[in-house]
């Protein structure tokens, strides 16, 4: 993890604090951190805890800097329930403790390396250890000495330094026995095993499969820290060395849904080098590409992969078999997959059919036929953070981005309340992509800067790449085209050499984008078409489905609309099509048509899209308006041409709105006169219902201040709507606004 602490460093750097005065008060978390830095502790989960041990004070923070230096290993500021600490922290937080009487220090101690609080359980461990009934009286000389509180049945350490003092002072033999005792005496197994795991002296697989178990429990009590340290713990219980690897292999999974690649390698590396089976080596390796993207420790193939599901299905082994295949389908995410390895894929789905409501299997249909896959995502009552994770990738392969939207927002709440920030990156540049989709702007630029900051600290090169494609695309959009391009430029170094497929076609988007928002057409389309050419590197069907609408754009402003033509010609053939696919299909369509089948294509394109997708929703619209104004209806053209003006300036897509202004103008509007030559038109009653109307209020609330019905307000309305040249409340706020 972090560089060694040096003892002189430490002391030169926080002893200045100490010195200031006899009680120096206490140290703020931001100038702690600071401090430690400073003394060398570069390990911020270590500075953390150190932060958090030491509440402030000036003395342990010092103390805890220098005994961490020995006691620290990968992953040591997670697997430790309490911190090491110097012999003078000791003699300072509890003090007195060689002095208490005999059985006072062994209700401490049992107290101490206690997981719950229930002075019972201690009392009856203590009778267990010490062969006679001790009652809670023993407690009293450590309540005087202020080491404990006992309020209503429970001990309270007055700190965890506190607890940990008691725990260092105590041998290793006694240490063993106190666990040992707690495990016989409590009744709830899910403490007792970890007291007998702790209280064990030789490995034993009884208690390691019981403490397995126990981890499990503490995954489904969304408490990942607990369940790591079980399952690490478990492994080095464990007599036989594949059971070990195995539990290992685990455990570094939960270390990188952690965000501790530090503490993941360490134990992926103890498992490899005790002999990992086929399966282990499978799944160590999709740990590694799912949250680091190393290939070099041993990745197979999407086909390899899958043979490697076929043969687990068959020996029964059906939950590994999908661990294994979503493993596949995520490497066939990176790059389009071979028809080798995708029939391949649809051969594991086939055989593992039975489970085709477990999430895994569903994402992984989505990616070999998102027809299939998407009744069940539509349906799914999933609650759990994996489900909801997985689910979320699935809409999102299958261009159902407002659903997906839905879910990855619900796995990334739970995700970020248990902590898993390893795989909140994941789930949160995932969330940003959708945002990106259907114009929930602001949303994707929140999700995609949590995502890059923790891809950033938890070492996920790939992703990291990703969600600085995703934000070079997003700041293209709305006009930061200085910003846009240093986004790239970092991408084009981090990802050279590298055959990902998404990232490569964001880098496209992007670069298309900006050149289009820098009145270069041309150059934007020509930018784009190597994504629809078959075998080049960026070829990927998401992607196409993605640009299909700035493909048409482009091809309309650049003359190349009978090229265009060509290269969607085959696009969407079949009876049915994924959602965002055939939006941004009829829209292509549209762009591209000649004549007066682009108003059916129009038509569809607008009947089909979600009033929740604001940004495709609204280049549709310019477009139809733009056709309008064309087809010498200028009347008709500036209903859309508003509708889509209002969302641009919502969103900031600058120069969308440019073009909307232009075509406004076009069609004879002047948005500096206009609107109040409009609203010129009402009568008192009607603009002080119209005001009204545009601030938000509902036609009962306009009543009640106005004292008349909420069906005469909505008359009113009725009548106002047309003269305003205006069909929703959000067009009426916007033109009151430039009235105003």
């Amino acid at each position: 993890m972090g560089a060694a602490v040096g003892q002189d460093s430490v002391s030169d750097a926080i002893t200045a604090v100490l010195a200031v005065e006899s009680s120096p008060p206490p140290i703020g978390d931001a100038q702690a951190d600071t401090l430690l830095h400073d003394a060398g502790v570069r390990s911020a989960a270590l500075r953390l805890r150190i932060i958090r041990d030491a509440a402030g004070s000036p003395l342990a923070l010092r103390e805890l800097a220098i005994s961490w230096r020995t006691a620290e290993f990968p992953g040591s500021d997670l697997l430790l329930r309490c911190p090491p600490l110097t012999e003078r922290l000791v003699r300072s937080v509890a003090p007195g403790l060689e002095h208490l009487p005999a059985d006072t220090g062994t209700v401490v101690l049992l107290a101490a390396v206690h997981l719950g609080e229930c002075v019972g359980d201690v009392l009856a461990s203590a009778a267990l250890l010490t062969g006679r009934q001790i009652t809670v009286d023993a407690l009293e000389p450590a309540l005087t000495h202020g080491l404990l509180t006992l309020d209503q049945g429970r001990i309270r350490f007055r700190s965890v330094l506190v607890r940990a003092a008691v725990q260092q002072y105590a041998s290793e033999p006694e240490l063993l026995a106190a666990h040992a005792a707690l495990a016989r005496a409590i009744e709830d197994p899910y403490r007792s095993i970890w007291h007998a795991a702790q209280g064990a002296v030789h490995r034993d697989e009884q208690v390691a499969d019981r403490l397995e178990s126990s981890a499990s429990e503490a995954e489904r009590r969304r408490d990942p820290v607990e369940a790591l340290r079980r399952w690490e713990s478990a492994a080095h219980l464990t007599p036989a060395a594949g059971e070990r690897a195995r539990r290992l292999v685990r455990a570094g999974r939960g270390a990188f849904e952690l965000g501790r690649p530090d503490l993941a390698e360490h134990l992926l590396d103890q498992a490899e080098q005790l002999g990992l089976d086929e399966e282990q080596q499978a799944l160590s390796a999709i740990a590694w590409c799912r949250f680091t993207a190393r290939p070099e420790r041993g990745s197979p193939s999407v086909t390899e992969r899958c043979l490697l599901s076929s043969r687990l299905a068959r020996a029964g082994r059906r939950s590994a078999a999908l661990d294994i295949l979503v493993g596949a389908a995520e490497a066939a995410t990176w790059t389009d997959p071979d028809p080798q390895a995708r029939a391949a894929l649809a051969d594991c789905l086939t055989e593992l059919a039975d489970a085709r409501s477990d999430p895994r299997w569903v994402l992984v249909q989505a990616t070999v036929s998102p027809q299939a896959a998407q009744p069940v995502i539509a349906r799914t009552d999933a609650t759990e953070a994996e489900e909801l994770w997985l689910l979320g990738t699935a809409a999102l392969a299958v261009g159902e981005p407002g659903r997906a939207g839905d879910l990855l927002a619900r796995a990334a709440r739970l995700l970020r309340s248990d902590g898993r920030v390893g795989l909140l990156a994941q789930v949160q540049a995932l969330h940003a992509q959708a945002g990106v989709l259907v114009g929930d702007w602001d949303l994707a630029q929140a999700a995609n800067e949590e995502a890059l900051g923790l891809a950033d600290a938890g070492g996920q090169e790939l992703w990291s790449i990703r969600a600085r494609a995703t934000r070079a695309l997003l700041r293209a959009f709305r006009g930061d085209l200085a910003g846009s391009a240093a986004d790239i430029a970092s991408v084009e170094r981090n990802a050279a050499g590298r055959r990902s497929g998404p990232v490569h076609a964001a880098l496209r988007l992007a670069r298309s984008v900006a050149l289009f928002c820098s009145d270069d057409p041309s150059a934007a389309y020509q930018t784009l078409r190597p994504l629809f050419a078959p075998g080049a590197l960026p070829h990927h069907r998401g992607a196409q489905v993605r640009t299909l609408t700035l493909l048409a754009e482009t091809a309309l402003r650049a003359g190349e609309v009978e090229d265009a033509r060509q290269l969607i010609a085959g696009f969407g053939d079949g009876d049915w099509l994924p959602l965002l696919t055939a939006v941004n299909l009829a829209h292509a369509r549209a762009l591209l048509a000649d004549g007066p089948d682009a108003e059916q294509h129009f038509a569809q394109a607008l009947a089909l899209t979600p009033r929740q997708w604001p940004w495709p929703r609204a280049r549709t619209e310019l477009a139809y308006g733009m056709w309008l104004r064309r087809d010498r209806r200028p009347g008709l053209a500036r209903v859309p041409l508003r509708e889509a003006l209002h969302t641009f300036e919502l969103l900031g897509a600058t120069a969308w709105a440019e073009i909307t202004n232009r075509e406004l103008r076009a069609a004879g509007v002047d948005r500096g006169t206009a609107s109040g030559h409009l609203v010129e038109q009402l009568s008192a009653q009607e603009l002080t219902i119209a005001r009204l109307a545009a601030t938000g209020l509902t036609n009962r609330e306009i009543g009640e201040r106005l004292v008349l019905s909420p069906r005469t307000v909505g008359w009113h309305l009725h009548r106002v709507f047309p003269k305003l040249e205006v069909t929703s409340r959000a067009q009426l706020a916007s033109l009151m606004a430039t009235a105003a």
